[in-house]
């Protein structure tokens, strides 16, 4: 439990504190409904954590790496076995942390329709 009473720089600090993360390290948090609330582009706020954070609420402690190829995110869940204690969070850590992956899968199902349509073969059947 934290207080969210308190300074957003005040309240980041003490959650890596707390939860042994490296100071250095930028964290996130997600909600129950697979939002991420975007501390670290506030980590430094002086604004409430309250403005951000709703009382009573479960959020999964996310690590933010950065990706040198395209600028963007990825996030990694620093929660140990969060999948098996609340499996409802499960699908919804998978589309944070693999933000990439459910595109490249639509991009290659398409590529791979497109290519069984080509040759006039229909999806249903077994390729060798």
């Amino acid at each position: 439990m934290f207080n969210i009473n308190c300074k957003l720089i005040h309240f980041v600090h003490n959650l890596k504190e707390r939860c042994g993360v490296d100071l250095k390290d930028c964290v996130d948090l997600m909600n129950c409904n697979g939002t991420v609330m975007n501390l670290e582009t506030k980590q430094f706020s002086v604004d409430l954590a309250s403005s951000l954070l709703a009382e009573r609420q479960h959020y999964v402690l996310l690590q933010v790496c950065r990706s040198d190829n395209n600028g963007g995110q990825k996030y990694i869940s620093l929660v140990h076995n969060v999948s098996q204690r609340h499996p409802e969070l499960k699908e919804l850590l998978r589309k944070v942390c693999n933000p990439g992956q459910e595109r490249d899968e639509k991009v290659r199902g398409r590529i791979r329709r497109k290519g069984l349509a080509r040759h006039g073969w229909s999806q249903n059947v077994c390729q060798p």
